[in-house]
C-alpha cells in the first residue's frame, strides 16, 4: 500500500501505462488534473471534507478520462487547461473495499485566472502550494500520487513488490 487517506481508501499501485490503455481496465471511475503553476501546485480546499485536494472527479457517463480531468479542473477551480498530460493509472481500494482505477493527468499553466466561489461549489477556496508548507490537512492518497507523477515527469516509473524505481529518460 502507498497511502491510505482518513476516509479509508487506500492508494495500491501506480500503473505506467498509456492513455490508449485505459480502456483496458475496468472501474476507471474517476480523473485527476494536477497543475503547476511557476514551481507550485494548484489545489483546493473542499468545504464539504473539510480538506485539500487536487482537482478531481468521478468520469461520468460518456465521458473520457481526459475529458473528465479537464471538467473537473474548471468546476472545482475555475481554471482550463486544454493540453493535459496523461500520467498513469493508480489502482486504489476505497472504503467499501471496491477496487477502482484513477487516471491523472498533468500540465502547467503560467497564471492563475480569478477564483470567485459561488455558492454550490465543492471548492471553497484555492491555492498554488510547494507540497510542504504547513497548509493543513491534505488528502494522503492525493498527496502520494502527485508526488509519484508530477514529481518524475520525464521519468519512467515501475513499481515492482511496492519498492519505487526510477529509470531517467535523458
Amino acid at each position: 500500500m502507498l497511502a491510505q487517506n482518513k476516509s479509508g481508501w487506500k492508494l495500491l499501485e501506480y500503473l505506467n501505462v498509456s492513455e490508449d490503455r485505459i480502456s483496458d481496465y475496468e472501474n476507471v471511475t474517476g480523473a485527476f488534473a494536477v497543475i503547476k503553476v511557476k514551481g507550485r501546485y494548484l489545489i483546493g480546499f473542499n468545504s464539504w471534507r473539510q480538506q485539500w485536494e487536487f482537482p478531481a472527479g468521478g468520469i461520468e457517463e460518456g465521458e473520457t478520462a481526459r475529458e473528465a480531468a479537464m471538467r473537473e479542473l474548471f468546476e472545482e477551480t475555475h481554471q482550463a487547461h486544454e493540453d493535459l498530460r496523461f500520467a498513469g493509472l493508480f489502482k486504489v481500494r476505497d472504503s467499501r473495499g471496491i477496487i477502482k482505477y484513477q487516471a491523472v493527468f498533468t500540465g502547467e499553466l503560467s497564471e492563475l485566472q480569478p477564483f470567485i466561489h459561488y455558492e454550490g461549489d465543492e471548492m471553497e477556496r484555492i491555492c498554488l502550494w510547494d507540497l510542504k508548507e504547513d497548509i493543513g490537512y491534505v488528502d494522503e492518497c492525493d498527496l502520494k500520487m502527485v508526488e509519484m507523477t508530477a514529481e518524475n515527469a520525464g521519468n519512467v516509473i515501475y513499481l515492482t513488490d511496492m519498492t519505487l524505481e526510477i529509470d531517467r529518460e535523458d
